[in-house]
């Protein structure tokens, strides 16, 4: 049998990581003196809460080996001959896949593939759902590590932050550029696909931003969620234009977990979408 272990960024909850057998390994938040395992949704708005009143700037931490040795040896206490695949957030945004491939590495004699995703965020939980309904179709090993890359090629989160600080301080813009676009209430509207962020457009005000997210989506859309980061007052208008410009309803709301938040801020919006492979 097929078994997964992710990690705690693709933010799956905690009923669908039960009722579907995955192990999720967690990383971490590190703010002032505290540290928060990033856990699932329920746990998040405690460190969110801190994150919105704090001086300091928190930063993360990935899982140990050990974080998934045990997760690989709790799956083979329950079915010594399973398959394992570990997908893990890109490595462009952390270091989680080595600490994968060390545990992966430690087990002779056992199919168990590491895997980096390239994804971030929602895109990360819905490549999970896609495996999932793959396994549960009867897609043998083999096939679905040859099916990965189509599906993540399919794959995009594009985002508007509510403000450039926590990117300017997370290195990912430099300080001038996101005090102008502060300033001058720019909205740059930003892409993280295949393990690589980019700048799709910049715009003035949030009402351009979201229409342009929009007519960038795919034409064969499979998938589409509507993402924020724990401030959801921006989600209606989102939601709006979503009906308005391509007569979408009731698209799915989902809270971003706090390892992406840290890196992006609370208060941003987006749509991770996955096009038709």
């Amino acid at each position: 049998m097929i078994r997964l272990i992710v990690d705690s960024t693709f933010g799956i909850s905690k009923k669908y990581a039960t009722d579907n057998n995955i192990e999720v390994v967690r990383l971490k938040m590190i703010l002032g003196d505290e540290v928060f395992e990033e856990g699932f949704e329920d746990t998040w708005a405690d460190f969110y809460e801190k994150m919105k009143v704090s001086k300091k700037f928190p930063t993360t931490s990935q899982p140990s080996p050990q974080d998934f040795i045990n997760a690989i040896n709790k799956i083979y206490s329950e079915d010594p001959d399973a398959e394992i695949l570990i997908l893990t957030i890109s490595n462009a945004l952390s270091g989680t896949i080595n600490s994968a491939t060390i545990a992966a590495n430690s087990f002779e004699g056992k199919r168990i593939v590491a895997h980096d995703s390239r994804q971030a965020a929602t895109c990360g939980r819905m490549l999970t759902e896609e495996v999932v309904e793959h396994i549960k179709a009867g897609i043998s090993f083999d096939d679905l590590l040859a099916l990965l890359p189509k599906i993540e090629s399919s794959l995009a989160i594009q985002f508007v932050p509510d403000s450039m600080d926590a990117l300017k301080r997370g290195g990912r813009i430099g300080t001038l550029g996101a005090t102008l676009a502060n300033i001058l209430k720019i909205k740059p509207l930003f892409k993280f696909a295949d393990g690589k962020l980019t700048i799709q457009k910049k715009v003035l005000g949030l009402t351009k931003a979201i229409t342009d997210a929009i007519t960038l989506l795919p034409k064969k859309l499979k998938k589409l969620y509507i993402c924020y980061i724990y401030d959801k007052v921006n989600v209606p208008k989102i939601a709006e234009k979503l009906k308005q410009i391509l007569g979408l309803k009731n698209v799915e709301e989902v809270g971003l977990e706090p390892v992406f938040g840290v890196h992006v801020g609370i208060g941003a919006i987006g749509l991770a979408s996955l096009a038709e492979y």
